[in-house]
Order: structure tokens, then C-alpha cells, then sequence
């Protein structure tokens, strides 16, 4: 006989020992192996859906502003537009209140200068359509629509406000 034969079977517990604890180690790595590439697929799939979630959430808070900033404006329009039929057509009596009720000789509302007096070195020129176009209704005019637009602001930031807490 020879001497690998004669070692195998008198050792051959150990061998078998030996060959049982190689399988279930090849088994053990086979197993932890087949978990870790499922515990590795399912976080790859919860990162997905967390990145899929957050654009979506991007998505909407894009739509809900676009949406919010046209309705804002739609109502601004309209109501400037109102604005603007409503003090071409009754103008309320106020500080520009023309109306001499008083006996006295002065007017309630003084003539305009003829001339301009000399600027200063550091003033601010009005171009000549701004300086004539000028009045009391233009000024009410004005002070009504940034009003408005401010009015309009403060609803669309509250409109943003509430939307997304």
C-alpha cells in the first residue's frame, strides 16, 4: 500500500472533520453573501425612492408656485384694472378737493409757476413728461396701485408661507 492511502485511512476522521467544516464554511459564505447582496438591493431601492421622493416633492412645490404666482398676478390684474375703471369714473372727493367754498380770494389750489427755479448742482432732472404729467390724480392713481401691489405681496407671501410649512 501506499503511503497516502495508509495516512487517509488512519487519519480519516480528521479529514472528514476537516472536509464537513470546509462545507459548512463554503455554505456560511454562500448564505452571508446571498443576505448581504439583498441588504445591499433593498438600501439601493430605499435610496431611489428617497431620491424619487424629493424630486417629486421638488415637482410639486414648482407647480404650486407657478400656480400660486398666476393666480397672484390674475387677481393683481383684475384689480388694477377695477382700480382703473373705478377712479376714471367717480373720483372721491379728497385732498385735491378743487371746490372753493371759502369766501377768501386765494384759491384752494395754487397756479403753477411759470419757470422752474435754478436747480442745484446735485439734483435729480425729471424728464419734461414726468415734471407736466404730475398731478393729484396721478399722484392718487399711483399711491392706489402700490397699494395694490403691495396688498398683492403680502398675499402671495403668505399664499408661499402657508404652502409650504
Amino acid at each position: 500500500m501506499n503511503w497516502l492511502t495508509k495516512f487517509i485511512f488512519a487519519h480519516w476522521n480528521f479529514l472528514m472533520g476537516g472536509l464537513v467544516l470546509l462545507m459548512v464554511f463554503i455554505c456560511g459564505v454562500q448564505v452571508g453573501e446571498s443576505r448581504i447582496n439583498r441588504e445591499w438591493n433593498a438600501e439601493k431601492l430605499r435610496e431611489v425612492l428617497v431620491v424619487a421622493k424629493q424630486e417629486q416633492r421638488v415637482a410639486d412645490i414648482r407647480q404650486s408656485q407657478t400656480q400660486i404666482n398666476q393666480d397672484i398676478s390674475n387677481d393683481y390684474a383684475k384689480n388694477s384694472m377695477a382700480l382703473a375703471g373705478r377712479q376714471s369714473a367717480s373720483r372721491p372727493i379728497g385732498m385735491c378737493d378743487c371746490a372753493t367754498t371759502s369766501g377768501s380770494s386765494v384759491p384752494a389750489v395754487p397756479d403753477a409757476a411759470q419757470r422752474v427755479a435754478v436747480p442745484a448742482t446735485d439734483a435729480l432732472f425729471a424728464s419734461d413728461g414726468d415734471a407736466k404729467g404730475m398731478s393729484c390724480e396721478q399722484l392718487e392713481i399711483d399711491a392706489a396701485q402700490t397699494t395694490l401691489m403691495l396688498l398683492e405681496v403680502q398675499r402671495w407671501y403668505e399664499l408661499q408661507f402657508q404652502a409650504f410649512k
